[in-house]
């Protein structure tokens, strides 16, 4: 199966982390004892700004991003690390993420150290609202985010993971996880054990 594209593009969170989970996290840890506390999982958040976690504000959510404690806490989606180390033998993969300086600059980190020799491009929320300055021309896109597929240039543009609100509308292709994802790009599903 050959695709018309050199690079792939693909989202941070929500694509190759699960950053749901990690926020989900940091909020049972630091409101378990507050009188309104009710334990999230991930499964039930379903808005961009984290409503579900009612004990906190947006704005106080919104600061783990920029946590060191944030990044020891973040994991691959399921099967991503193993994919993404397979794309990388045909491929040239970056990694384009939104985020405000420092949540950029850790990011940038954990890229550097997680996956080695791949680019990370940083989009600052002070500056875009989307992705569309970014040149993807040349390959395919993965991102959960509706609003930046839609504005994107890239040869083609995947919806990829869960369905959510900020998502829900898109009528384009959708890839729900990273072995799907192995098979469109690479023609074959491998089935990866972990011990």
């Amino acid at each position: 199966m050959k695709k018309d594209f050199k690079t792939i593009y693909l989202d941070f969170d929500g694509v190759i982390c699960d950053t749901i989970k990690a926020i989900v996290s940091l909020y049972n840890e630091d409101f378990q004892y507050y009188k309104k506390f009710r334990k999230i999982e991930d499964c039930d958040i379903n808005t961009w700004d984290f409503k579900e976690c009612n004990c906190a504000s947006p704005e106080y959510i919104n600061t783990y991003f920029n946590q060191p404690r944030f990044f020891k806490r973040l994991e691959f989606m399921p099967w991503a690390y193993e994919v993404i180390t397979e794309l990388m033998k045909k491929y040239n993969i970056k990694i384009v993420s939104h985020g405000y300086s420092p949540n950029l600059i850790q990011k940038k980190k954990w890229v550097n150290s997680h996956l080695p020799g791949i680019e990370f491009i940083g989009v600052n929320w002070k500056e875009y609202s989307d992705k569309s300055h970014i040149d993807m021309s040349d390959g395919i896109f993965f991102d959960d985010s509706a609003k930046n597929l839609e504005n994107s240039n890239a040869k083609e543009v995947i919806c990829f993971g869960d369905v959510y609100s900020w998502n829900n509308y898109w009528n384009g292709k959708r890839i729900s996880n990273w072995i799907d994802l192995q098979e469109y790009l690479l023609g074959y599903r491998k089935i990866y054990l972990k011990f």
